[in-house]
């Protein structure tokens, strides 16, 4: 199929059109002074209607958030509190993406608690925001890889790698490989001129002001087309900053880059490269890109030599991208069993899932890959959660029960400020344990929520519990989880007693309890010793094709054995899925 290119429209922006508006009426006025004062009479007649409009088309809006100072931002009337916070340099929670269901962007205004998302700003204000409404060092992200011996070539950050792409014409001839997530991105500086230790970098994925899932921001970007173009330069733009915090701290600089891979799901990787990602957006959800050659990095405005190249990972189809096609070339047991003619049956069966808000899954059985994915959502990154945070400093990440009540750990030992995915499971998975929770995930006493910190124990003053409706939210994502799991083995013939290994990826499959994933039916009924959680794949994936760029035909060879399955097209899909809502 044709590839649309999403077209470059800066000046169409939201935040664009915000500062032209402003500065639109403040040149006028500029200019209308002057001509004043230069007795020329169109500044006369020009000068109290600029002003006019400056008054009536412009607000002004102090926000006050934790550090008590107050930034101001001015804007045209009419500006959502969401826009303008943003324009003020204050990042609110917005996982819903401004659509007023995930409730996070609260603030107050005139005494009154309203969403920022949905209120428009129509006179000057004072708007006061909470600390639990901020989104605060989210840019923790996981690059650790995992791996182990029993993984192919990767040896991990602080080991030396062998040096096998030839030195391009920078002086320190560097590259960078990036696993560009949904919600995080992560990168690693590796230097091809020397036994240099390996720099990292972690940030944000500033795309989720366009809503935490990829279908809000796709369909975001299919009500104005201009916000694909902001969302591609957004996340270009904060690779470049991690580009020059990585060669900065190396006595480099970005120009020393000569080459990049990036790995990410197929919108993502589609987002990164200039393709509209819409086809993805309906039925029958086809990938618009197949494959990501190498193109100039300075085509698409990313930092590195005028003559140096990104590519990326080609997918297998539809939502399953290319960091899951990175993260099965680090596999060693997967890939040593796909041969050049499937079939031959090398290796006994593999399972690889990648589990965030979308979860994508690869089987592998008898030389060939069986690849699906399922729409879990945002809820194990805390989006539509209550009390619900990232992985950020003082997120609840393990909880247990015993006589005396909750036990839980936070991140950093700091006092919680909320309830991480890995926190979640484990909060439901003890309850179910204890009798509180029913199989159907009802409470089993006529209660709306458990509080698991008391106001006087958290550190924001508020308690941190689990509603009904957190509960139902987690079903929903593990239920979608273990439906695509139950049909895909199911349409291979495969038992789950029959898997030699289960991987499991991402950065947060690396901190879930394998027995409360189990429990709640995350993760299927196999002995612990199968499992093995292997970390950030995308990322060591995109490293290995880095510094070895002939991997790129083993990929392209084992992509081509796969098998796409699309799940909801299978009428049996929606009796899978109502079945694995219970726990």
């Amino acid at each position: 199929m044709p590839v649309s290119v999403i077209p470059q429209h800066p000046c169409l922006h939201s935040t664009a059109i915000l500062h032209q508006c402003r500065n639109f009426i403040r040149v006028g006025i500029v200019f209308s002074c002057a001509f004043r004062s230069s007795r020329i009479p169109i500044g006369s007649d020009l000068f109290p209607v600029l002003c006019l409009w400056y008054n009536l088309f412009v607000v002004n809006i102090i926000f006050h958030s934790g550090n008590g100072s107050g930034q101001t931002a001015s804007v045209p009337s009419g500006t959502t509190l969401q826009e303008a916070a943003g324009l003020a340099g204050i990042d609110l929670r917005t996982h819903c993406g401004g659509a007023g269901t995930c409730k996070k962007c609260v603030v107050i205004v005139n005494g009154k608690t309203v969403l920022a998302c949905r209120t428009k700003a129509e006179s000057d204000l004072t708007v006061v925001v909470p600390e639990s409404s901020l989104r605060k060092n989210e840019q923790q992200a996981v690059v650790q890889t995992g791996l182990t011996e029993n993984f192919s070539g990767y040896a991990g950050l602080s080991s030396p790698f062998p040096v096998l792409r030839p030195a391009a014409r920078s002086a320190h001839p560097c590259g960078i490989a990036v696993d560009i997530g949904t919600t995080t991105l992560a990168a690693e500086l590796h230097d091809f001129a020397g036994q240099r230790a390996v720099q990292t970098a972690a940030r944000a994925n500033p795309q989720r002001a366009f809503g935490d899932d990829l279908m809000t921001r796709i369909q975001k970007g299919m009500e104005n087309p201009a916000a694909f173009a902001e969302m591609q330069q957004s996340v270009v733009h904060t690779v470049n900053e991690m580009i020059a915090e990585m060669t900065g701290k190396s006595g480099l600089k970005p120009d020393d880059v000569s080459a990049a891979v990036v790995a990410g799901n197929t919108v993502m990787q589609c987002l990164f490269f200039g393709i509209d990602p819409s086809p993805l957006g309906e039925a029958p959800y086809i990938a618009p890109a197949a494959t990501f050659p190498p193109v100039l990095c300075r085509s698409i405005g990313l930092a590195g030599s005028p003559d140096s190249t990104v590519e990326g990972f080609p997918v297998f189809g539809g939502f399953v991208g290319g960091d899951i096609t990175a993260g099965v070339l680090t596999l060693q047991n997967i890939t040593r069993g796909l041969q050049t003619d499937p079939g031959q049956g090398l290796c006994r069966p593999c399972f690889f899932l990648d589990i965030g808000t979308n979860g994508e899954m690869v089987l592998a059985k008898d030389g060939g890959l069986f690849t699906a994915a399922t729409a879990a959502g945002p809820a194990f990154e805390g989006a539509k959660i209550r009390c619900g945070t990232l992985a950020v400093p003082g997120a609840v990440d393990h909880v247990t029960l015993d006589g005396s009540g909750f036990r839980i750990s936070t991140i950093g030992n700091l006092p919680a400020v909320g309830l991480c995915g890995s926190g979640l499971i484990d909060a439901v998975a003890v309850l179910l344990e204890s009798g509180v929770i029913k199989s159907s995930g009802q409470f089993a006493e006529k209660q709306k929520s458990v509080e698991l910190v008391s106001a006087a124990e958290s550190g924001t003053h508020e308690p941190v519990v689990l509603t009904q409706q957190d509960i139902r939210e987690l079903q929903l994502a593990a239920g979608a989880m273990r439906a695509g799991m139950t049909l895909l083995l199911q349409k291979n013939n495969v038992q789950p007693e029959e898997l030699e290994t289960f991987y499991v990826a991402g950065g947060f499959g690396q901190f879930i309890r394998p027995a409360s994933a189990r429990r709640i039916g995350l993760l299927p009924p196999l002995p612990l010793r199968k499992f093995q959680f292997c970390g950030n794949t995308s990322l060591a994936g995109a490293g290995m094709m880095l510094r070895d760029p002939s991997q790129a035909e083993v990929v392209r060879r084992f992509v081509q054995q796969s098998q796409h399955f699309d799940l909801a097209s299978f009428p049996e899909f929606h009796t899978a899925f109502a079945e694995s809502m219970r726990f």
